[in-house]
């Protein structure tokens, strides 16, 4: 056409009310459309192309409704390269591409809906750099991509719902890296990937959610390396392989009932990870978790979340085991006294909530529990506080026998040894230690009710002992 009307290759064309329906195109190299202006509508829907490339190379369609559904574009490449699809709803529903390559680099879909729906793209690449979505939503739903890469790097994806729901993406390489998606929500739900490498690295989804519940995920890695978003959601997901969570910024990664067989990696480092919550409830830990205890702010990442006090046991719990397989021994201990502690919240939650009255006897012993495991001795992850609970109590047991022979509740007196010119203090501490060290000389003997007060003190003295021999040896010997 170009040739008989003597028209330059780029020479721009005019198509008015352009209707393909059920059309059969076919070209020895290729169908070209490039640099045509299709105005007051355009519809191929249900045609065919045949075995040639398709080229719309810089073609622009006005202010109307652009509709593929249904195309069959054959074997050849598909070109739609600085496409300006204006601001109409655009369809590629049902289209096949079975061998070539398809480009939308630099593609201009402005604010009108896009679909691609259940479209094939076959066994060729795959390209959306730099394209440009607006207002309305982009569905790849039940898509399917056979080839090696799938790029939609730096894509500007709008204001618009993204939705990659059960697409499938086979052993391609995909990329999202450096795409912008501030407003709307995007979805990757029940999609299926391959053995290719994800990355999302630097990707913007603003202060919205990038759901991939219930995704599957084949043994390519999985990388959102500097990525922000307010909710990074694999819920119900099969992590086989490397998993890089170092985000930018994200208020929440939600790993429920997730099961991990290799590394999800949350380690500061390249990143400075805001994050508050993660949510690990329900999750089969089968490889390992990195991330530190201080840096990460691991206990407040857990207690921010709204949920139950079992929910945030079985959260430390599972930190706790991560820590120790990873060797990190300070990390667990701190771990398992949030363990204990949110244990313990259970326990009398669970009590109180089948009957109000067990709060006689629930709050005296859970003070009990707090003082004897958590303040004494941080659940025997501290000896150092151990003894100094002990000194405490020895202490205490001092005064209490000084004081009681002040007031004439009872009396300690020399035994088989001749009285020493000691003071009623001395004497007090002298019997205190004896007793409280179980060594037990007898050469200070309680009279009255002082006798109670000693064996008392010999069995909290030989408890604490244990206490702080099963503190240090838990210290020492890992």
């Amino acid at each position: 056409f170009r040739e008989k009307h003597e028209l330059s290759r780029d020479e721009k064309l005019t198509l008015n009310n352009f209707i393909a329906i059920r059309t059969f195109f076919e070209a020895d190299d290729t169908t070209d459309f490039s640099y045509a202006e299709f105005n007051g509508g355009c519809d191929f829907v249900n045609s065919s192309f045949g075995s040639g490339n398709v080229s719309f190379y810089k073609s622009s369609f006005a202010e109307t409704d652009v509709d593929f559904s249904n195309v069959d574009f054959g074997e050849g490449s598909i070109n739609f390269q600085f496409t300006d699809f204006g601001n109409g709803n655009v369809t590629f529903e049902n289209c096949a591409n079975y061998n070539g390559n398809t480009s939308f680099i630099n593609a201009d879909f402005k604010d009108g809906k896009v679909n691609f729906k259940n479209f094939n793209f076959g066994s060729g690449n795959v390209d959306f750099h730099f394209a440009k979505f607006g207002k309305g939503d982009v569905s790849f739903d039940k898509s399917e991509f056979g080839g090696k890469y799938v790029d939609f790097r730096k894509v500007e994806f709008g204001s618009g719902k993204l939705d990659f729901r059960r697409t499938v993406f086979g052993d391609a390489i995909v990329s999202f890296e450096e795409i912008e998606h501030k407003k709307g929500r995007t979805f990757f739900k029940k999609a299926i990937f391959g053995s290719g490498n994800i990355s999302f690295d630097m990707a913007d989804f603003g202060d919205e959610e990038v759901s991939f519940e219930g995704a599957e995920f084949g043994d390519g890695s999985i990388s959102m390396l500097r990525t922000k978003a307010r909710i990074i959601n694999f819920k119900s997901c099969q992590l086989k392989t490397y998993v890089d969570l170092r985000v930018e910024q994200c208020d929440t990664i939600d790993l429920s009932d997730t099961i991990i067989r290799d590394i999800v990696d949350l380690k500061k480092g390249k990143t400075e990870l805001k994050l508050n919550q993660l949510i690990l409830t329900g999750v089969r830990n089968l490889g390992k978790i990195f991330l530190d205890w201080k840096e990460n702010n691991v206990k407040s990442l857990i207690e921010s979340q709204d949920s139950s006090f079992h929910d945030k046991t079985n959260q430390f719990r599972l930190l706790k085991e991560d820590f120790n397989a990873s060797g990190k021994y300070n990390d667990e201990d701190k771990a398992y006294v949030a363990f204990k502690r949110y244990e313990l919240k259970a326990y009398n939650s669970d009590k109180i909530s089948k009957h109000k009255m067990n709060k006689l006897w629930v709050y005296p012993l859970s003070f009990f529990k707090k003082l004897i495991f958590d303040w004494m001795g941080l659940y025997a992850t501290d000896p150092l506080r151990v003894l100094i609970s002990m000194l405490c109590t020895y202490v205490l047991f001092s005064l209490t026998y000084f004081f009681m022979i002040s007031l004439g509740f009872g009396d300690l007196k020399p035994g088989f040894s001749p009285p020493e010119e000691l003071s009623n203090l001395a004497v007090s501490f002298y019997h205190s230690a004896i007793t409280f060290l179980t060594i037990g000389y007898g050469d200070y003997s309680p009279w009255g009710i002082i006798r109670a007060v000693s064996s008392i003190e010999g069995f909290v003295g030989l408890f604490l002992m244990s206490y702080f021999t099963v503190a240090f040896v838990r210290k020492i010997l890992r």
